[in-house]
């Protein structure tokens, strides 16, 4: 059995893998909101739910590293983020990880508490928002994770597959939208930057 969800029994793990195509090759993660940077304000949230925070990445490794955050480097590049993920939980070390991708800046901070149940229920939690499946977005145990590396090793391709072959049910979280909000065109981008100056105005 599955050891209680508790922040100081989760490990948080961004990732920051991407290329970035529709956005002209930049690293997303490391754009600028207002004063931050997305992974700035990405991190700030997962710390708040998690006892470690492992980034990874496959670019500006120097850059993240200056976070004082744990790095694991995705050295399967253009592989997608299911390498990431699997090069991240090489580094976990408690029972649970709560996975985000680095372009989600306004990740929920309730996040871990949002997915507890589900979690508690099948040893994964997997959000469904306005229908879409948000496949990055986990909070997993030990034995799951074994499982999705074990499925990339054997040539599995996408999370999304993944989730699909083992029934993962997933849980409605359309009233927590914007938590899932991503950056992945300008249009994206100006939405987050005018979101926040409101917001802060």
């Amino acid at each position: 059995m599955s050891e209680e969800i508790s922040k100081e029994n989760v490990t948080g793990i961004v990732l920051c893998g991407g290329r970035g195509s529709r956005l002209n090759g930049q690293d997303k993660p490391l754009l600028q909101l207002d004063d931050l940077r997305i992974i700035d304000h990405i991190v700030e949230r997962m710390s708040g739910q998690a006892s470690a925070v492992i980034v990874s990445c496959s670019r500006n490794v120097a850059i993240y590293e200056a976070l004082h955050t744990s790095i694991a480097i995705d050295r399967e590049l253009n592989q997608g983020p299911l390498a990431g993920l699997c090069e991240a939980f090489d580094q976990v070390t408690t029972e649970w990880a709560l996975t985000t991708p680095g372009d989600t800046p306004f990740l929920s901070h309730s996040l871990l508490d949002l997915l507890r149940s589900q979690a508690e229920k099948q040893g994964i939690a997997v959000p469904l928002v306005n229908g879409v499946r948000q496949n990055l977005n986990l909070l997993l145990n030990r034995e799951r994770r074994q499982q999705l590396g074990e499925f990339h090793k054997a040539g599995g391709q996408a999370v999304k597959h993944w989730l699909d072959q083992a029934h993962i049910e997933s849980i409605d979280l359309t009233a927590f939208a914007e938590g899932f909000f991503n950056i992945n065109t300008q249009s994206d981008l100006d939405s987050a930057r005018s979101k926040l100056a409101t917001s802060s105005a």
